[in-house]
């Protein structure tokens, strides 16, 4: 088996050819290399171009991640500004339910203020969503309060008689008012003071057509001398319901409402809770 490879090299311009003898082990290893170079570079490329779009992918990567760190930051920012801003609400609910408490408390309408659960607004115990929570429930508690206590006007008119010792209109001496009374035209309509549950509805001695009603806040409100009565004994009313209207029923001496406010059995001055006009 010849061992070398005979290569001759001819010339165009009539000299002589050239004979290379190359050994076939030198070819060989010299194919091997060259493709194996091919192979190197094909691959080396390969991997280079892998690398640059990986990098490029990493940089947007990064760049997504610090414009989202900053979206973050920003809402973060927003968050904490929102809620000191609910804090300041917060404080001034606390402080506007803290007179609402004390008004109705002084009024008689609440025993002992803050009172639910044993919880104050004060509490730390509850500066999260529980204590939004009590105080969406003590908002709700002081407006039932609230709704249940007579408040305002059953009607406008001129305040003709206060509560107190009057000259007896009918007649000698003084007699003692245990209401006032409210000049209007025959047939006003008359409407409750809070909610409450009509206890009586009817003629009732001298204020001849009249309305009781009991009211949660242990309070009862009486309408008298109607000249109609346009609800039943135990029925359910409402603040603002009209409830009859103006007459000159019983004893009295020309169409007005009797208007009386009355505590534990006690008449109580009506002008102070004739809160709005």
């Amino acid at each position: 088996m010849r061992e070398y490879v005979t290569i001759i090299i001819a010339h165009h311009e009539g000299k002589p050819p050239k004979t290379l003898r190359i050994r076939k082990s030198y070819l060989k290893a010299f194919v091997v290399s060259a493709v194996s170079f091919c192979l190197l570079s094909a691959l080396s490329y390969a991997l280079n171009w892998n690398f640059i779009y990986e990098r490029e992918q990493l940089k947007a990567e990064t760049k997504r991640l610090l414009e989202e760190k900053e979206n973050v930051l920003a809402q973060k920012e927003r968050l904490t500004q929102e809620r000191r801003f609910i804090a300041k609400k917060l404080r001034d609910i606390e402080t506007k339910m803290s007179m609402v408490e004390d008004y109705l408390s002084k009024r008689g309408v609440l025993g002992k203020p803050l009172s639910v659960g044993g919880v104050s607004y004060n509490s730390q115990a509850y500066q999260d969503v529980s204590y939004i929570e009590f105080l969406e429930e003590r908002g709700e508690y002081l407006l039932s309060k609230v709704r249940g206590t007579p408040l305002g006007y059953p009607l406008f008119g001129r305040i003709t008689s206060l509560m107190g010792w009057r000259k007896n209109p009918f007649g000698r001496g003084y007699e003692f008012h245990s209401g006032i009374d409210i000049e209007a035209p025959t047939g006003s309509r008359v409407r409750a003071t809070a909610d409450g549950v009509v206890e009586f509805a009817g003629r009732y001695a001298d204020y001849g057509k009249a309305i009781i009603i009991k009211h949660p806040s242990g309070y009862l409100t009486l309408y008298g001398h109607l000249s109609q009565i346009d609800v039943k004994g135990g029925q359910r009313v409402k603040a603002g319901d009209v409830i009859g209207r103006v007459g000159s029923t019983g004893r009295s001496t020309g169409p007005h409402l009797h208007y009386e406010v009355i505590k534990d059995n006690k008449p109580v001055n009506p002008l102070g809770f004739l809160v709005w006009k």
